[in-house]
């Protein structure tokens, strides 16, 4: 059993994106019956499955804050197969 996580705290933000990229945000919005705000977020984590990515993460001198991301991120948990504690041994964070 999965547990629930608390919702995070919500910055509104005012970007500029393209026509394109709009267009395709709200057709997958509408197929996925998410919220843009939320697919955006889910998409965003997904970044967080790239390897390549999370080494270099590990490899910056400020990165408290986005290794505590990679500590509670779901998919990362999902790709190792493992607890969080042996996640974040084998995409060496800490």
């Amino acid at each position: 059993m999965k547990y629930i996580k608390p919702k995070t705290n919500k910055k509104k933000v005012d970007w500029k994106i393209s026509e394109n990229t709009l267009t395709i945000l709200s057709y997958y919005r509408k197929y996925t019956q998410y919220t843009e705000e939320e697919v955006v977020d889910m998409f965003m984590e997904n970044l967080l499955g790239d390897n390549q990515f999370v080494e270099w993460i590990g490899k910056q001198r400020f990165k408290k804050k986005i290794e505590t991301l990679l500590k509670e991120c779901s998919l990362i948990e999902e790709l190792e197969g493992g607890d969080k504690n042996d996640k974040t041994e084998k995409i060496n964070i800490t």
